[in-house]
């Protein structure tokens, strides 16, 4: 491999790095609201909250009707993302998060029940499941959020933007030729 090929090599590999940290580094918040009913346990409805965001920051108020509400924030998408990555949800994931995209923000529901367990269900269970609210700085903020949460799949697989299928070993076979173009 010539150095043209290499540095070709290099400025690819170095702008789909730049494009990935862009997707990382975008400003995004969550808003998890809930409420705990009579029939609830409130700890183990806040376990089913952590479950699914583990910086989950909260505030529990009173509601009128006797209820608990629980109200919280988190900036750490991380486990929602292990997790419809290990179900084999993230086309459902996708669907669900382009539904509800409104502006710089998309809302949807999750199960309290599913979310106890450490599952992802986006169905809203007898006891009106858990409020989800991923807010960024703009729509196409939002847009690349989803996209890193969710990325489109081809036949069970990860997909990138140019259509071609995301093949991990392959990727390492691509890194360790970056590090050697580098090392030299």
């Amino acid at each position: 491999m010539n150095y043209l090929d290499k540095l070709y090599l290099f400025i690819k590999y170095y702008y789909i790095l730049l494009n990935i940290i862009k997707l990382i580094v975008v400003f995004m918040e969550i808003e998890i609201k809930t409420k705990v009913k009579l029939t609830e346990d409130k700890d183990k409805v806040i376990k089913a909250l952590k479950n699914i965001f583990s910086d989950l920051e909260y505030n529990i108020e009173q509601l009128p009707n006797k209820y608990l509400s629980i109200l919280g924030k988190s900036k750490n998408i991380d486990r929602f993302k292990e997790l419809i990555r290990s179900e084999a949800i993230l086309d459902t994931a996708r669907d669900v998060l382009e539904k509800g995209a409104k502006l710089n923000y998309t809302k949807f529901k999750i199960n309290k029940q599913a979310a106890y367990m450490g599952l992802i269900n986006f169905d809203s269970d007898i006891h009106g499941g858990i409020f989800v609210k991923i807010i960024c700085d703009n729509e196409k903020d939002l847009q690349n959020k989803i996209i890193d949460i969710a990325p489109r799949t081809k036949y069970g697989r990860i997909i990138i933007k140019n259509g071609k299928e995301v093949d991990y070993k392959i990727e390492e076979e691509i890194n360790e030729e970056i590090n050697n173009i580098t090392n030299e």
